[in-house]
């Protein structure tokens, strides 16, 4: 299980070299873009502020109806630099979290927010972690904690039981829900769900279920997907089993028209955790879309033939994929239509697309997709 875990490929592509191209380098990594970009600067100017965060139990509102969820797997652990993070750059993070421009709250009233029609303040922020290592009761917790930050931590259960030293205890676990932390769901053995038979999956999820409830007293209702990997079969399942939302791998900003079954975060890592691109994806807003094709998240066509209609009146959209080279049409003012030269390789494949937003603020649409 550890072996298995360590290959994950949880940041947008691969490392940029040098700081070259330093905006495609943050949204994507080495990837092709696409279309007509703005041609302006993705900086964005920090308002000045002594203040700390505002967190959920301020019951915060406001007008805006999306919010910038985060992904973390592993705290001050440099042997995994894909799904690490570095101790510099984390106390980097929560600087420019707590310096009064953000409202961080816990992932379950962002959920309900959206869920039941409420608004959300501006600039709203999500934490999540994956896979509940040692390093996030060890670095992550007791920084969250101190500057009063909600978190969520998605547990398989499979990995706890089997006592791997990296890994947090169950007691562990139930000291940090003792304190506030939100535990989601995250199947038994960390399996690559699509892979798997429907009835493998539903064991997994039933197993993971009767551990939550033997060790912590509930079965948790939000899930993520280990790797970020779904498909229509799955994603019905997760939801039969009890789930009422469940998250992803893709960036973006999730906004009450984000799948609730499959929203999207961003992945910080030591490639991808620089302070430039935790800003651009703190200050995020989606780019609105519908009729995304291909709809199931795991391909039955490769190449992909990925497409989508904008909702609302956009000017220039430059996507980035992880892997072929694309040629993209824009159809009128509303349909992108991107077709890639060969197929993609066998694993996850990623497309970025984003669009200058208000306010030097970036909208951003990604998806992830599994390839058999």
């Amino acid at each position: 299980m550890q072996s298995q875990t360590n290959v994950q490929q949880n940041s947008d592509a691969v490392v940029c070299a040098n700081g070259v191209n330093m905006f495609r380098c943050m949204v994507f990594g080495a990837a092709f873009a696409i279309g007509l970009t703005a041609g302006v600067s993705p900086g964005i100017a920090q308002e000045a502020s002594t203040s700390g965060a505002t967190t959920s139990a301020e019951s915060p509102s406001g007008n805006a109806n999306s919010a910038v969820v985060f992904m973390y797997h592993r705290f001050a652990e440099t042997d995994y630099p894909s799904t690490n993070i570095r101790g510099p750059q984390f106390e980097a993070h929560i600087r420019e979290l707590t310096n009064g421009k953000y409202t961080v709250m816990g992932v379950p009233e962002i959920i309900d927010a959206m869920q039941n029609g409420k608004g959300l303040p501006d600039y709203a922020i999500g934490i999540t972690v994956d896979d509940a290592y040692r390093s996030v009761y060890d670095v992550a917790w007791p920084a969250f904690k101190k500057h009063n930050l909600p978190m969520t931590i998605f547990v398989s259960s499979e990995q706890v039981d089997a006592g791997y030293e990296n890994y947090m205890t169950w007691d562990m676990l139930r000291e940090m829900v003792k304190d506030g932390v939100t535990i989601g769901g995250h199947s038994q053995h960390h399996s690559h769900l699509p892979s798997l038979s429907i009835e493998e999956v539903k064991a997994e999820l039933t197993h993971s279920a009767r551990r939550f409830k033997e060790e912590l007293g509930f079965v948790p209702d939000i899930f993520a997907y280990p790797y970020g990997e779904a498909s229509d079969d799955v994603i019905a399942a997760v939801k039969e089993a009890g789930y009422k939302a469940a998250f992803g791998q893709q960036s973006g900003a999730m906004s009450t028209e984000s799948d609730i079954m499959y929203l999207p975060r961003f992945a910080m890592n030591e490639n991808y955790g620089e302070m430039d691109r935790f800003t651009l994806a703190a200050n995020s807003l989606p780019l609105p879309v519908s009729d995304v094709t291909p709809p199931n998240y795991t391909l039955e066509r490769n190449p992909p033939a990925f497409g989508f209609t904008l909702k609302e009146k956009t000017g220039d959209v430059a996507c980035y994929p992880s892997e072929g080279e694309p040629t993209m049409n824009r159809l009128g003012e509303e349909r992108v239509e991107i077709r890639l030269d060969a197929p993609v390789s066998s694993g996850r494949w990623r497309i970025n697309c984003t669009s200058m937003g208000p306010n030097g603020r970036w909208r951003w649409f990604g998806m992830l997709y599994t390839v058999p």
